[in-house]
Parts: C-alpha cells; structure tokens; sequence
C-alpha cells in the first residue's frame, strides 16, 4: 500500500481536439479499439501501489460515470481509500458555467483535507503511456522535496511540431520555471504535468490560491509558487504519448499498430485495465482483406481495411475500403465506400459510394451520430 494519494485532474483544455471532446470529456475518448484515454493513468496508479484516487471533474459527466463506475475493474470499489469522483457544485443558472479547475477544488476541500496519505500525485488523463511511480516517490522522499515535477527528456527537440506549445520545465538560479514550448531548443525537458507534492504543501498552495482569488487553475497556482518551496525534478525513462489535439491523438493511435510498442504500452509495468465488455468474435468474411490493423471484437469486415483501428460493432460492408483511419464503436460504413484519413466517431452511418478523406497532417474528423448518405 503505498503513501500516495492519486488525484486525476481532468480539466485538460480541448481546445485543438474539440471536435472528439463535444460529448465527452477528453479523459474518456476512446483509444485503441476498446479503451479511454484515463484507463492508463488509473491503471498506471493502480500497478504502482496506489490504492487511494480521487478525479476531479468539471462537466459532461455521463461519460465518465457511465466508463469508470464505483472503479470495480481497476479494483477501486472498496470501503476505504478506493475512487472519488469530485463534482463542481450544481450552478442555480444552468447556463452558468465556472472557469478553471479551482472551484471544484473549493467545493470539495473538506475531502482533500481528510486525506490520510502523506505525499499526492497530481496528474491529467491525456498523457500516455506505462509508467511505474514507485521509483519517482523514492527520490521525492529521499531528497526531501517538496515538490517533484515528473519530466521527459526531448532529443531534437526543433524537429518534434508535436510538441510546440508544451510546458517546459528549466532551471535559473537554482529555481525552476515552467514555460511553454517555441521550438527553439533542441534538448528540454517537457513537463508531463505529473507532480509528487506534499500533502501539506497541496493543500497550503490550494488554500492560499483560494483566499487570493488571483488564479483559476490549479496548474497555474502550483507555477506560479515553484520558488516558494524546495522544488526537483524526475526524469520518466519510458515513452509518453502526449495528447491534446486531434493530429496527437491521430499518430498516438495509430502507433499502437507496432507491436513492440504495443506491448510497451499495454503490459510494460503491469496491464492496462478498461471496462470489461463482452462482444461475440470478429466475422470476416470471404472477399475481406485486413492488413496492419487492430480490429475490436464484435465486427463484421466485409471489405478492405489497412492500417487501421477499428472499434467494436463496426460493420464494413462488401467492397468499402478503409485505410489509415479510426472508427469508433458501433458504425456502419456502406458498400463500396472509401475512407482514408479519417476519424469517425460513434453511432455514424456513412452511405454507400460515399468517398471521405482527409491527409496524413490533418485527418477529417466524423461527428458523433453522423448519417452521411
């Protein structure tokens, strides 16, 4: 059991990936044929030891509710520690929405008070990949930090456009900053905005921030006060996938297509757990071809599909092509349609004939529910 507190904060802005977040927080978009984009970080806490879990939500929460549940299939309902969800309060106009993350940390002090393990891990949902945190509370612990902000080391870091906009952590004067990205410099440290504090640091930063009233972001809060405190860094060692635009979410899912990498990420310190759901086998027909593709269970693949995800309960019809594209659960694409490029989302109907293509740097997106005929 280890003397962590995990919180997940999902007020991520959607800001370049909006068209996949409209009814859903970006927390659960559905990655890899069968899970969300939080199962990773739920379950990179879980295999570390971390037994305690609390999120932190602003809005759209059917979609989280309806994925996570009480947490039975990350072994999070139990009678103490287990998972909290903490809601915002209910505004009387419903029109009104807050801003930031600090009012639902204002509405659930008493909660964050109550907590009984001495260090937290502040995280968000939208970086990917199988990180084990035991080794990164070591150093926090024996260096006596106050706050360890977890990194990841950038090589040729010009090239990475990935990346542009990206918080950067750098050392000045024996004191840390966190800036943000321009592409000006080959080797950095990106922040995965991952940081081990103090329970009691935590909680002074939040009670300081709410009696100033000068910050509505959690993240900006802790910035803002890095000089205040004794503060290091932890280098991660394994690949993250970071995700906060539709071309990032577009190449991290198609990554998956490598098997190494595949088995990195889903197994490399301890499985990845989603919401367990039952669906009979894939039927592929005679006349399909698949080639280089992750295909869910509960398909009917008539046609050709390359270089693809697809999701359960898609049904490709006799003669459709779908190349380097995403489709999302529970879509019907027509006889001798073409997709190429493409991400669609859930429930869509695409027509027969239709042709829909978007590029390799700008993939076209299908809205939720789209009948295109």
């Amino acid at each position: 059991m280890s003397n962590l507190q995990g919180i997940i904060n999902l007020g991520e802005r959607e800001d370049y990936i909006r068209e996949l977040t409209m009814n859903r927080p970006l927390a659960t978009v559905p990655f890899a044929g069968r899970y969300r984009l939080i199962d990773f970080t739920l379950s990179n806490m879980v295999n570390s030891g971390i037994d305690s879990i609390s999120l932190i939500v602003k809005n759209k929460f059917h979609s989280l509710n309806d994925h996570i549940g009480p947490g039975k299939d990350w072994d999070l309902d139990r009678k103490t520690g287990g998972l909290r969800i903490l809601y915002p309060d209910m505004q009387p106009d419903s029109n009104l929405i807050s801003i930031g993350d600090i009012p639902v940390v204002r509405s659930n002090l008493s909660h964050f008070a109550s907590i009984k393990k001495d260090h937290i891990l502040l995280t968000r949902s939208n970086y990917i990949g199988n990180i084990d945190f035991v080794p990164a509370l070591d150093a926090h612990i024996k260096e006596g930090n106050d706050i360890t902000i977890l990194t990841r080391h950038i090589q040729q870091g010009r090239v990475r456009v990935d990346l542009l906009g990206m918080d950067i952590v750098q050392k000045r004067n024996g004191s840390y900053s966190i800036g943000r990205n321009l592409g000006n410099q080959n080797n950095f440290d990106l922040s995965i905005e991952m940081y081990i504090m103090k329970k009691s640091v935590f909680l002074r930063i939040v009670h300081e921030t709410i009696e100033e009233g000068v910050e509505a972001f959690l993240k900006k809060a802790i910035i803002a006060r890095l000089s205040d405190y004794k503060v290091n860094t932890y280098t991660i060692s394994v690949d993250i996938l970071p995700i906060h635009s539709i071309q990032q979410y577009y190449n991290a899912s198609l990554t998956i297509l490598d098997p190494e990498y595949a088995q990195y990420l889903f197994y490399n310190n301890g499985k990845i757990y989603t919401k367990a759901k039952d669906a009979p086998s894939t039927l592929y027909s005679s006349g399909s071809d698949v080639n280089h593709s992750l295909i869910a269970n509960g398909c009917v693949i008539e046609g050709t599909v390359e270089n693809s995800i697809i999701f359960r309960d898609v049904h490709i019809g006799r003669g459709a092509v779908v190349r380097n594209s995403i489709v999302f659960q529970d879509t019907q694409i027509s006889s001798r349609a073409n997709l190429n490029y493409c991400i669609v989302d859930k429930f869509v109907h695409i027509g027969s004939g239709k042709v829909l293509m978007g590029d390799g740097g700008l993939p076209y997106v299908i809205s939720k529910g789209a009948s295109i005929r």
